[in-house]
């Protein structure tokens, strides 16, 4: 399998990001399920949420990013400094469950509304795609599952990326 591009990763990141302060495209539809098993996001294979580990593998995966991002000097302050780390880490949660096709609802703002103050820039978008990536190591997820999770995430970069 090709893996994808460090740009395809960074889009797909900054999604995470996105998500980390609580956010999804508001005509997503996907996000607007709201009982029942979703389908996996569009491109993903439907059972991916169980190769990633489930919502156990889900939830360690953030917890893993979150080390890694609060960690991380080139984007940590911009975690910190808008706070509510533990929401993020919840909403994360709920929001990569639903892309790998889990049953739960994202209940988080837009990721225009989420980032719009934020002025995120591509560097720091690319920061939080590497981040992802060491989550994936250091969860154990296999490289082409995280692959998947990422790909699913890129389309929200021209949401998050305002500057």
């Amino acid at each position: 399998m090709k893996p994808i591009s460090f740009k395809t990763l960074a889009v797909a990141t900054a999604l995470l990001c996105g998500a980390a302060t609580g956010s999804v495209l508001a005509e997503d539809k996907v996000a607007e399920r709201t009982e029942g098993k979703t389908p996996a996001y569009p491109g993903i294979p439907a059972d991916s949420l169980e190769k990633f580990g489930g919502q156990a593998g889900v939830d360690v995966w953030v917890d893993d990013l979150f080390y890694y991002i609060l960690a991380d000097n080139r984007i940590n302050q911009i975690f910190n400094t808008h706070g509510h780390v533990q929401r993020q880490m919840a909403l994360n949660k709920e929001l990569e469950s639903m892309v790998l096709g889990g049953p739960g609802r994202y209940t988080g703002a837009s990721m225009s509304a989420a980032h719009a103050e934020l002025g995120i820039t591509v560097t720091q978008f690319n920061a939080v795609v590497e981040d992802a990536y060491l989550a994936c190591d250091a969860a154990r997820t296999p490289y082409h599952v995280c692959n998947q999770l990422i790909a699913a995430l890129a389309p929200f970069e021209r949401a998050i990326v305002t500057k």
